[in-house]
């Protein structure tokens, strides 16, 4: 090998180490996020921490856009609109549910959405499904139903937070669509660009919709469930503290999600971040106290081996070779 040959090696090497490190800093960026609303901010409307979120996004990314001179306008705008609004259905329940629910738990579903991608894919994107397939989809089912403690019935919490994992398994699929013709940058723009109009008016919108539905499914209501009439904004310091908690962690899990991708193999950088249900839980030990039980841990710990394995041995194909760099949990 070249000496050139060699330091290109090098420096390849280096940017995909590199890329996995943010990667990891994503994950515990975003399962941050769990517990700073769970202590602090019951008792605010969940739509207004998803505005603060798309305020900060939307401004952070046209200036990213900007200085890299990419084309946030877009060519697919339908395809744009779509994920936006898919996006933002999936960002409310993930906040909705970290409100309801312990940390672990509530990081531990969102981070479930690639079982829906991996159930879903060879269907609807005609893909060839790897080594183990369809075990390792079996085995992070059954390792999410043992983590949630589900048998007969469905928590409504988690049921909302199930729901937001769904449409980011969605959203994802959108994505790896759009991706053909669209940079990362243009992507997450547009992804906070339709989140900020939304959330604002849901703000102001008497009717809940995740309310609605939590009134109805599940089992029983959740211990934060009956709650009186939330706010707009924080008012103590706790609750400022927690709020900007959120936006904080929130952006940063975005960017080092966003270059963590595009230094770093799809493959391995998207198994990496299965790292966040670990975070959530160990947010839940530090914030709460809360150790996990014997089969919560072991439920946990099968969804995040079958989810890396499934990462990791997903086959390479002419679909498939170029992976999004968008795989927010939103």
């Amino acid at each position: 090998m070249s000496a050139e040959a060699g330091a290109s090696h090098r420096a390849a090497h280096h940017a995909d180490t590199r890329g996995l490190w943010l990667m990891v800093a994503s994950a515990l960026a975003f399962a941050a996020m769990a517990p700073f609303t769970r202590k602090w901010l019951q008792p605010i409307e969940p739509q207004s921490i998803v505005a603060a979120r798309a305020v900060v996004m939307t401004l952070l990314f046209l200036a990213w856009g900007r200085l890299r001179g990419v084309d946030l306008l877009g060519k697919d705008r339908k395809g744009l609109l779509l994920r936006g609004l898919i996006g933002w259905l999936a960002i409310s329940c993930y906040v909705w549910s970290t409100q309801h629910l312990p940390a672990g738990q509530a990081v531990l579903i969102q981070y479930s959405h690639p079982v829906f991608v991996a159930a879903v894919a060879p269907w609807l994107l005609r893909e060839r499904p790897g080594p183990g397939h369809w075990p390792l989809v079996a085995a992070a089912l059954l390792g999410l139903a043992l983590a949630l403690g589900v048998g007969a019935s469905v928590d409504r919490a988690a049921a909302i937070g199930l729901v937001g994992a769904l449409l980011s398994g969605v959203a994802y699929l959108t994505v790896r669509r759009i991706s053909r013709t669209e940079s990362p940058v243009t992507i997450v723009f547009w992804f906070s660009l339709v989140m900020l109009p939304t959330s604002l008016l849901s703000c102001f919108t008497p009717w809940s919709l995740l309310d609605s539905f939590a009134s109805w499914v599940g089992h029983a209501p959740s211990p934060a469930a009956a709650r009186a009439p939330l706010r707009l904004l924080p008012e103590s310091g706790g609750e400022w503290l927690g709020y900007l908690g959120v936006v904080v962690a929130g952006l940063l899990g975005q960017v080092t999600l966003t270059e963590g991708l595009r230094l770093a193999g799809a493959a391995r950088a998207t198994a990496v971040t299965m790292a966040a249900p670990l975070f959530g839980l160990l947010f839940d030990l530090a914030f709460f106290g809360r150790w996990p039980t014997a089969i919560g841990l072991g439920g946990t710990l099968l969804v995040v081996v079958a989810l890396s394995l499934l990462g990791i041995l997903k086959p390479k194909s002419p679909a498939t070779a170029s992976e999004p760099a968008d795989a927010s949990p939103e």
